[in-house]
């Protein structure tokens, strides 16, 4: 069957040949993906650009037909960030709606096709306002030259002081369901995630709140025992924040959240694999122990993301940006400049896994955690036609959104 646009002509059909495919599962080439408008129609196994283009003519031959080469480079699903605070000078948490617009636009160039900007902790009205701030972000957006919202994500308010991090204390408060349903309200649907302290929630309420509207409680920035996470688990909260960071520690007599999440075959983890918010080696250690299906990479990147060294505004505090980490005043690590792109490479030499694994890390495991993996996080027929073309070290070259291609390399790029 081939669509029809609203003039009743048939829909264009655009076929992108690559050298090979990480769908994500590695799939030697030549391959071509057959694109239907903003939908992936097909992925042929063993075709050229010559024969993939007789093949659509036999199998539609009054269709128009667009065929892009990619030569040797690779294709793989666009990248997903499920925990993002900023980019290229803009912040998600203080920043107007054209901020988290320009962030939109930028984040291709990283190889991310979707993302969920996440909100740090606020004042009760000043996160009201931000939630509905990128509500209307969300909703507004019909461009295919940017990164897609699937969603907000709210790490804060409801955290544990001791825990903050980089967070503004004056803002945390306990975990409120009345808020919760408030936030949901404003939020129109778009709220997807929550962070929250298991250990500040009284008798689960706010647990088994977020888990009724459909929103995904995740555990951080918590000081929560081994058997306190163990029952924010048993109640829902499927997943970790940044693990490691910002949590109680894995010791060998107290296992903390840490070891909680390390050992709990049902709960998914996050990590930030940039070398410094955890070392190489407790990368490789939650891969090991978790497996590369149940571990999403993400950037929990900040404004400075992509500009120069020195010194930059955070929710009304001085952080500098120096040696590839961003800092308040008292050496706390305050986010990170990491990109998607940088994420998948690192992982690769962290742990020694694949291309095809570090790759789902940051494709299908994130779409999987955020119940969008019919849609999101691979190359396969029905799913929406995002992915990037990357060169054999990992950089990326170009990236499509929506079935259009929306940015290019220079060159070969390798800077990230």
């Amino acid at each position: 069957m081939h669509s029809v646009t609203g003039d009743g002509t048939a829909q264009p059909l655009h076929i992108v040949v690559a050298s090979k495919l990480y769908a994500p599962e590695e799939i030697a080439g030549p391959v071509a993906v057959v694109l239907e408008g903003a939908t992936i129609r097909s992925v042929w196994r063993g075709e050229d650009a010559i024969s993939a283009q007789k093949r659509i003519r036999d199998q539609v031959p009054d269709a128009a037909v667009e065929v892009s080469d990619l030569g040797p480079l690779s294709l793989a699903p666009g990248y997903i960030d499920l925990h993002i605070h900023g980019f290229g000078g803009h912040d998600v948490t203080t920043g107007s709606q054209e901020d988290i617009e320009s962030i939109a636009h930028q984040l291709p160039q990283t190889g991310v096709t979707s993302f969920f900007p996440t909100i740090a902790t606020l004042g009760k009205a000043e996160t009201m306002v931000q939630v509905q701030t990128l509500a209307n972000a969300a909703e507004k957006q019909r461009d295919a030259q940017a990164a897609e919202i699937l969603g907000i994500r709210l790490e804060g308010p409801f955290i544990c002081r001791a825990k903050k991090g980089a967070q503004y204390e004056p803002g945390i408060r306990p975990p409120d369901p009345q808020e919760m349903e408030e936030l949901a309200e404003a939020g129109r649907g778009w709220v997807r995630i929550i962070d929250y302290a298991p250990e500040e929630d009284l008798h689960n309420l706010f647990l088994a709140t977020a888990v009724r509207l459909g929103i995904l409680p995740c555990v951080g920035h918590t000081s929560a025992t081994y058997e306190q996470a163990i029952r924010a688990i048993d109640g829902g909260a499927l997943h970790s924040t940044h693990l490691f960071n910002a949590m109680s520690p894995l010791a060998h007599r107290e296992p903390g959240v840490a070891g909680a999440f390390l050992t709990d075959s049902r709960a998914t983890v996050e990590i930030i694999a940039d070398g410094i918010h955890i070392h190489p080696a407790i990368a490789k250690l939650v891969v090991a122990s978790r497996g590369t299906n149940r571990v999403a990479l993400i950037t929990d990147a900040v404004a400075p993301t992509g500009q120069p060294e020195g010194e930059y505004d955070f929710v009304g505090r001085t952080v500098t940006l120096c040696c590839g980490a961003v800092r308040l005043e008292d050496g706390s690590l305050a986010g990170s400049v990491l990109t998607l792109e940088s994420a998948v490479r690192n992982i690769l030499a962290f742990t020694g896994c694949s291309w095809s694994d570090a790759i789902a890390m940051a494709t299908q495991v994130p779409a999987t955690i955020s119940h969008l993996a019919q849609r999101k996080g691979q190359i396969t027929p029905g799913a929406d036609a995002d992915f990037v073309a990357l060169n054999d070290q990992g950089f990326v070259q170009q990236t499509w959104v929506r079935g259009t291609c929306i940015y290019k390399a220079s060159s070969e790029s390798t800077i990230s």
